[in-house]
C-alpha cells in the first residue's frame, strides 16, 4: 500500500494534505525520514508521524455487538447507522460484513479488507452462522426433527439449517450458512413461530461472548487469521 494511502486511510488528513505532510519529512518508515509519499509499505513497517507510531495493522476488522433498534447501514436512515457505534479513527475505514436487521442484535463484522469482506458474503463458502432465538409458543421435539429436512421458506427459496439446539420450552439456538433474507425468522415462521428477539452469537469461529451491546473491538491476529483461513485466504499474503 503507498505510504498517502496508508496515513489517509488512518483518517489523519485528506490524501493531498497528506503528501505535504510526507514532503516536509515529518514521517519516518522503520526510523529513517521519508519524503516519496508514493512508497510502498506493508505491516511489518514502523511509521512515525511527528514522533508519535502511526498504529500499522494491514487491514481493520472489528466486532461489534449490535444492538436493537440500529440499522446495518453507513448512515443514518430510518434508524440511526450502526457506523455512529465504531470509533471515530475506524468508522471511515470499515465496511459492513453483510447486515442485521433492525430489530435482531449481536454479532455484526466490519472490515476494509475487500476480499475478505466479499467472501465472507459469498454463500459459496459456507461461513457457519449461530442465532440465539425467542419464539412465542412451545418448542416440540417433533420441530427439531422437521429442521434437519431442507426447508420450503417461500419465494422458491430453500433453507437448510446445519444445527438446531433447543434450550428450554420458548430459546433454540440454530446455525445456518447461506444467508438468505430473513432466513431465521422464515424458517420458525413456517412452523407457526413468531420470533421475538434475535441474536446472532458467533459467525465462523468467532463468537461474541462477553462483548456488550453497543461496544466493538478489533479482533486478534487469532481471530482475524481464523477468519481468513476460513475463506481460502492467507495472513501472510494480507502484509
Amino acid at each position: 500500500m503507498r505510504l498517502d494511502r496508508f496515513l489517509s486511510m488512518r483518517g489523519i488528513d485528506s490524501r493531498k494534505s497528506i503528501k505535504k505532510v510526507i514532503r516536509s519529512g515529518r514521517v519516518e518508515v522503520d526510523g529513517k525520514p521519508v519524503y516519496d509519499f508514493a512508497m510502498e509499505i506493508n505491516g511489518n513497517n514502523r511509521i512515525v508521524l511527528d514522533g508519535k507510531e502511526v498504529e500499522n495493522e494491514p487491514y481493520v476488522t472489528l466486532m461489534m455487538n449490535k444492538p436493537e433498534g440500529y440499522m446495518s447501514s453507513m448512515v443514518d436512515e430510518r434508524y440511526p447507522s450502526v457506523m455512529n457505534l465504531v470509533p471515530d479513527c475506524y468508522r471511515k475505514r470499515a465496511r459492513l460484513v453483510g447486515r442485521l436487521d433492525n430489530d435482531t442484535t449481536g454479532l455484526l463484522l466490519l472490515t476494509d479488507n475487500g476480499i475478505l469482506n466479499a467472501r465472507l458474503a459469498n454463500p459459496k463458502y459456507g461461513i457457519p452462522k449461530t442465532y440465539r432465538v425467542e419464539v412465542n409458543h412451545l418448542l416440540t421435539p417433533s420441530f427439531e426433527e422437521a429442521v434437519k429436512s431442507p426447508i420450503d421458506i417461500g419465494k422458491g427459496e430453500i433453507a437448510n439449517v446445519d444445527n438446531l439446539r433447543i434450550l428450554d420450552e420458548y430459546h433454540a439456538e440454530i446455525t445456518v450458512h447461506e444467508g438468505k433474507y430473513h432466513e431465521i425468522k422464515r424458517i420458525f415462521g413456517k412452523f407457526s413461530y413468531d420470533v421475538i428477539k434475535l441474536e446472532r452469537i458467533a459467525f465462523g469461529g468467532l463468537v461474541l461472548g462477553d462483548l456488550r451491546q453497543g461496544e466493538c473491538r478489533l479482533l486478534s491476529k487469532d481471530e482475524y487469521v481464523l477468519l481468513l483461513e476460513s475463506v481460502h485466504m492467507k495472513f501472510e499474503e494480507q502484509l
